[in-house]
């Protein structure tokens, strides 16, 4: 086992997603079907051998809290570790500064009392809008020590095989040396350059992130890719290390659309389950797929029931999909009913929604329709 904390903000501070995460965390917004995004953050930390988890909050985690319940699903309910989910409210000392965070600088200050308990000597920092599959936290922290860095930044070059960097995020830029220089923010959202971007994974020794944080907040600061790597840049050894593999970025409905339906490619599937992927076990059904069904490379989730067609979608648990009814290019989540006749394209379909009979919803591959929880279209 590593002796890492690992820690994970698990909200985007961006409103890109607008309704989907209305009344949920990002960390909760399910992807691939069955899986939440929260699922690949805590299998990669548990396939890595990191065991002391703490999940940093901002707003709407309580389908989160359920979702993770004792961490039992990811082997993370243990007497020493485990997993941890920190509050703006979780802090007893913080009367005073009650509410929600700045930015991620600040919300690891709110939370030093929790990240000094533990014992670990390094820390793992990641995100929620950009997941890197198949990242190895162990070489990870083994490289970390072995170049003498004071920290290390994770960063691409590529979008799942194109160059394109997403927009919003921190563009890295590096000396011959591979040290960080300075970053800038991206705010091209069709850039197609070749650079290094930030995937929002970060190593460095507990003590220095706890030095660091209480000094940026005293400051006024509360950006740690801001008020911390570019104002430090110039005095901490700050070096690169390249993810190469898979990667889905989900900062806006139209990277969540594009990142669900890279996974029904089978060579996308194959990187992102390369080691396993553990999520909150609910022993459903298996899926019935009636005679007047017809599926075409779709990933469908247990307990549905097909009656119409559907191709190219990814499919929760527990849909219901009536006879007639047509649904391609699309997001259905968990325990939605699309009923006889309709016809759905380029559509993301929330949690607990009818779509009444014959009824049509037509979107564009880079403007999906959004459907909100519990409505009936």
């Amino acid at each position: 086992m590593l002796n890492v904390l690992g820690i994970n903000f698990a909200y985007e501070d961006r409103e890109n997603l607008r309704e989907l995460t209305k009344i949920r965390t990002l960390a909760s917004l399910p992807i691939a079907g069955k899986y939440r995004i929260i699922d690949f953050i805590l299998s990669g930390y548990v396939n890595s051998g990191v065991r002391d988890v703490s999940i940093i909050t901002k707003n709407n985690y309580h389908s989160l809290i359920d979702h993770l319940g004792s961490g039992d699903d990811w082997d993370l309910n243990r007497k020493i570790g485990g997993v941890r989910i920190l509050t703006p409210l979780s802090n007893p000392g913080a009367s005073a500064n009650v509410g929600l965070y700045k930015g991620t600088a600040e919300a690891l200050e709110r939370n030093l009392h929790s990240i000094k308990r533990s014992m670990a000597e390094h820390v793992v920092m990641t995100g929620c809008s950009v997941v890197c599959c198949g990242l190895d936290y162990a070489n990870l922290v083994e490289t970390h020590v072995g170049t003498g860095a004071d920290i290390t930044a994770v960063y691409a070059t590529n979008m799942n095989g194109g160059k394109r960097i997403p927009f919003g995020v921190a563009v890295f830029h590096f000396n011959e040396e591979g040290r960080l220089t300075g970053l800038h923010e991206n705010e091209d959202e069709i850039s197609e350059q070749e650079a290094p971007w930030s995937v929002g994974v970060f190593v460095l020794k507990k003590s220095l992130l706890e030095a660091l944080v209480s000094d940026c907040v005293a400051k006024g600061g509360y950006s740690f890719h801001k008020d911390i790597l570019q104002n430090l840049c110039g005095s901490l050894r700050i070096l690169g290390y390249e993810h190469a593999k898979q990667i889905f970025e989900i900062s806006s409905v139209t990277g969540y659309m594009y990142a669900n339906m890279n996974f029904l490619k089978p060579e996308y599937k194959r990187a992102a389950f390369e080691k396993p992927i553990y999520t909150k076990v609910k022993d459903s059904v298996p899926t019935l797929y009636c005679e007047d069904g017809v599926i075409k490379n779709s990933l469908i989730s247990d307990g549905c029931r097909v009656e119409g067609t559907v191709e190219n979608c990814v499919i929760s648990r527990n849909v219901k999909i009536g006879r007639g009814a047509v649904v391609k290019n699309c997001i259905i989540m968990q325990d939605t009913e699309i009923m006889n006749g309709a016809d759905l394209q380029y559509a993301i379909v929330d949690k607990d929604v009818i779509v009444r009979e014959n009824q049509r919803l037509i979107g564009h591959e880079r403007y999906p329709v959004v459907v909100e929880k519990r409505s009936i279209v």
